[in-house]
């Protein structure tokens, strides 16, 4: 996988990828910490302050679309999309519509791919709490 970047942490939750790379966190406890985090979700197109007129960046990989989601604003490739929007983690896993996966920092050493069903366990867990 030469061809991903580098990854240096630049905040607290990008510390916590690497602790868990490292197997000081569980992979739990790190989907927990994402949902917790404040991510940044580029868009193909404007979006409302409703959340209205957003759609995905999605990435194909092993037949499974990815939404793609940064951990960082400065992450995402420049012309990726023409929007990217803030909002917490909790909120983003809650409002995806089931059968979609997610990828975090795609392109870089430490991204995550989580497969619809991992996305799925995690929301009936934030729906639990």
């Amino acid at each position: 996988m030469s061809d991903l970047a580098p990854f240096q942490p630049w905040n607290d939750i990008e510390r916590r990828i690497e602790a868990a790379r490292d197997g000081k966190m569980t992979a739990d406890a790190l989907m927990r910490a994402i949902a917790e985090a404040d991510l940044f979700i580029p868009s193909d197109s404007d979006v409302q302050s409703d959340g209205s007129g957003y759609r995905p960046i999605l990435l194909e990989q092993d037949d499974l679309s990815l939404v793609a989601v940064f951990t960082a604003a400065a992450r995402m490739e420049k012309g990726m999309a023409p929007t990217l929007m803030r909002m917490n983690g909790r909120a983003f896993f809650l409002r995806l519509p089931k059968g979609f996966g997610v990828i975090v920092n795609p392109g870089f050493e430490a991204q995550i791919i989580m497969a619809p069903e991992g996305v799925q366990a995690l929301k009936e867990d934030l729906r639990a709490q």
